[in-house]
């Protein structure tokens, strides 16, 4: 599975985030040939039903297999959701689960971030990397390694849970279980409760008319709203100081940015910089590259589907 020579043939590919659910017919060079998104069921079977309804025409015998890519704690081994906090599943069979509806074979459970890190590893860096990090910035946070072509999974298969580091040890508390995440400080969710804590000081903030999201905090901080990039600044410092301890921990040459909050990332690494300047190892911080995937809401479906060797 851990290479970058695939077999030939179209593989399907699943991508179950925290709020959409993303269905692929995907190439061995990462080309998507037919795609949809909807709505993601929170009920493990619910889920499998629905994905079944929606690709079921798709479904022939020459695709190669299924990859399936999960937002959450996942053994890829005995394809096993331990934990998703952002979809509520506690040991959830999934493989298990799935494998009652006729999906091409083999079918293969992996964590989202790591899926994604995949999809980075074939579509944006055609597997030049030798010591890749991939952060999905979206719902939550994520992540995944690629390390001399081959994806890291750890001994549990739980390695790449960058959104669990703790960055303030008395911040708010996590959906897993922790206080002050990364996620808490970056993630998408996190991102508008903020906004909606400071707007109730702030009566005439154009955010009262716009709703808030983060695209509408992305562009109104780029004008300049006070309130907006308050909150980008503060999320783009914790980014900042988890970033550094990645560097000195895995001394990356490439770190990619994916998911739908990686669209502000010129404005996050504004705030993040200073961060990195003054935690990260010099000659770590000067040999790294940090981009955002040209592919990023994209590389967690196709990552999925290229699992299937």
């Amino acid at each position: 599975m851990n290479n970058t020579k695939l077999k030939k043939g179209v593989r399907l590919g699943i991508d179950l985030g925290g709020t959409q659910l993303k269905a692929a017919l995907v190439a061995e060079d990462g080309k998507v040939i037919r795609h949809q998104s909807f709505e993601s069921p929170l009920r493990p079977h619910d889920f499998a039903k629905t994905l079944y309804h929606n690709v079921k025409t798709w479904l022939r015998p020459s695709l190669v297999g299924t990859g399936v890519a999960v937002a959450g704690d996942v053994d890829p081994t005995r394809g096993l959701v331990r934990f998703s906090p952002n979809l509520k599943w506690r040991n959830v069979p999934l493989k298990k689960i799935l494998l009652k509806y006729p999906f091409p074979s083999p079918l293969l459970i992996e964590n989202d971030a790591t899926a994604a890190a995949w999809g980075v590893h074939h579509l944006d860096l055609a597997g030049q990397s030798r010591s890749l990090l991939v952060l999905t910035l979206g719902t939550g946070v994520g992540g995944g390694i690629v390390i001399d072509g081959k994806l890291y999974h750890g001994a549990t298969g739980s390695a790449g849970e960058w959104g669990h580091m703790t960055i303030d040890p008395d911040g708010i508390p996590c959906g897993c279980g922790s206080r002050g995440c990364l996620e808490t400080c970056v993630g998408g969710i996190y991102l508008v409760r903020k906004a909606l804590s400071l707007l109730k000081s702030s009566p005439k903030n154009p955010l009262h008319r716009t709703g808030v999201t983060p695209k509408a905090l992305y562009e109104l901080a780029l004008k300049g709203d006070p309130l907006s990039l308050k909150v980008w600044k503060e999320a783009g410092k914790a980014l900042g100081i988890g970033l550094a301890s990645l560097i000195n921990i895995f001394n990356p040459d490439t770190i990619v940015f994916t998911g739908g909050v990686a669209g502000a990332s010129k404005l996050l690494m504004r705030f993040a910089d200073k961060e990195i300047k003054q935690r990260a190892f010099r000659t770590g911080r000067d040999r790294v590259r940090i981009r955002t995937s040209s592919h990023r809401t994209t590389v967690g479906v196709v990552g999925a589907a290229l699992l299937v060797p």
